[in-house]
């Protein structure tokens, strides 16, 4: 800590800087650097440069204060924080996927690390560090999914052309960890023909002890994401052979998804010999909530178990989120593992885990379900009218990663700051309900926009351009159909120019 004062004209300035450091020498170099006040009023405007140059090409103004101040003022600040705080795959590819939307080298670089621990097989390890190669089987999809969202924000495909390093040895260019990744997930496939779990597949605590074969629904649904995905980008760098086999595996694995894990009312979670997961007739918990949104968010469900499965969906709604499972389960399976050993209410066993809830305002933005959307993500917000700060004990601009159901711990936050929350909350408002998504071939403007929404307006650079979106809502229709004008002139469909000219354009959406 450095202390300084300063007299100018007949001011006093006085300040105090913080820092840490890793030795004492350390120590007194920065301190006798900083006990200079113009020395360090030059460092703190250049922090203030670096920091609003790093956070103003996102911005957005809505009709409610609080989205507008949680998501300009700090929900960027979560996710730098996550990316710094995470070191494992899963993790940091779904945050990377969201700093795509305003530090998209910073993305780039974190995606291209995440590869550099995937296996010449196609698996990653969970975490690079601490190391931890514990077998979980959701990474390959992860790594699909992240690299297609990259190609699609820098419209730069030479970077499929870039050499990795595999984690066990040697190197590759990044198409291939994608075809190592499709290989891997094609391979891990179990008696009925779905996605193995091994040790868990996104949900850590889901551990089906007893049987080695089990298969999860989760990353099934994942899997027919990742397939769709791939298919467009192979066919946008000619290798429609390859497309094609990616569209036929794609088909395969849905319709036996709708075969197996079809439970009549909603998808189960895990089918194992001992018992199926989250089945009406499963002991203990009945339904979960991710494996209905991945089957939204992965074009599984057709249109006739559709409305059985939001019935479902909207009767897991609590007052401040969704559960992660429901009932919680009261006593300890080894058919489920660790979640089941958790108090109910708590944590993935029945709690309101945020981070999947945020899985579900993005099915409801894919539904055109605009209400719905903005209610999701006003609940798991922080303080929120049913959960203040007070109730949580969260900060009152940071979204957590669940809180409880318990009563004796009702509303505790657990976990906040480093949670993939913050990443799919920044995708559902930006991506899901005012609609500015990525395409190989510009910004495509689709809003899922709520009809209480009479305007809302928001900035966002895209490969050296600047976007100024309003989007107005005159009618106040709900998802209504965009009408696209680029400065001052309308345009065909809603497919943006990609104009590259490091100029800024105003583009205007009326929704009809």
């Amino acid at each position: 800590m450095n202390r300084f004062i300063r007299m100018t004209s007949d001011i006093i300035h006085a300040g105090v800087v913080f820092g840490v450091s890793e030795s004492l020498d350390e120590t007194r170099g920065v301190s006798e650097a900083y006990a200079k006040p113009e020395r360090t009023e030059k460092a703190f405007e250049c922090a203030q440069k670096y920091n609003f140059g790093k956070y103003n090409s996102l911005s957005v103004t809505t009709p409610d204060k609080k989205i507008n101040h949680i998501m300009n003022q700090w929900l960027k600040k979560q996710i730098d924080c996550c990316i710094v705080g995470k070191k494992g795959v899963r993790d940091n590819l779904q945050i990377a996927v969201a700093l795509l939307n305003y530090r998209q080298d910073k993305a780039k670089d974190e995606i291209l690390e995440c590869l550099r621990h995937q296996f010449q097989d196609g698996h990653a390890v969970l975490t690079w560090y601490p190391y931890d190669d514990t077998r979980y089987s959701d990474q390959p999809f992860w790594i699909i999914w992240a690299v297609c969202e990259l190609i699609k924000e820098m419209g730069d495909y030479t970077i499929l052309q870039k050499k990795i390093e595999w984690q066990d040895g040697g190197a590759a260019a990044v198409v291939e960890h994608l075809k190592a990744a499709a290989d891997c997930l094609i391979r891990d496939k179990g008696r009925n023909g779905l996605s193995r779990i091994y040790f868990a597949d996104w949900n850590d605590a889901l551990n089906i002890t007893t049987d080695p074969e089990a298969e999860s629904v989760m990353l099934s649904h994942q899997f027919c994401l990742a397939f769709r995905e791939l298919k467009l980008l192979m066919e946008k760098i000619g290798e429609t052979d390859y497309a094609e086999f990616l569209k036929k595996e794609y088909d395969t694995m849905r319709k036996t998804i709708n075969e197996k894990a079809w439970d009549g009312e909603w998808y189960m979670r895990a089918l194992s010999k001992k018992e199926n997961i989250g089945s009406r007739t499963s002991e203990g918990s009945k339904i979960y909530l991710n494996a209905q949104t991945w089957a939204v968010l992965g074009d599984v469900v057709d249109e006739e178990k559709l409305p059985k499965l939001l019935t479902a969906v909207d009767s897991m709604e609590h007052d401040f989120g969704f559960p992660l499972n429901m009932p919680p389960y009261e006593k300890y399976s080894p058919n489920v593992g660790r979640m089941s050993g958790m108090l109910p209410g708590l944590f993935e066993n029945g709690g309101v885990y945020c981070h999947a809830t945020g899985f579900k305002i993005l099915m409801d933005c894919k539904l055109g379900r605009a209400t719905k959307a903005i209610s999701t993500l006003k609940k798991i917000m922080p303080d929120s009218e049913k959960n203040p700060s007070t109730q949580s004990g969260a900060e009152p601009y940071v979204f957590t990663n669940c809180y409880s159901t318990h009563p004796k711990y009702y509303g505790k936050s657990y976990w906040s700051w480093t949670t993939g929350t913050s990443a799919w909350c920044m995708n559902g408002l930006y991506e899901g309900i005012m609609g500015v998504k990525r395409r190989y071939d510009g910004l495509e403007i689709s809003p899922c926009f709520p009809a209480e929404w009479n305007r809302a307006e928001m900035t966002r650079h895209f490969r050296n351009a600047d976007y100024h979106i309003i989007i107005e809502n005159p009618q106040h229709i709900e998802s209504g159909k965009p009408i696209v004008s680029v400065d001052g002139v309308q345009i065909e469909g809603n497919r943006l120019p990609d104009f590259a000219d490091g100029s800024r354009h105003e583009v205007k959406v009326v929704l009809r």
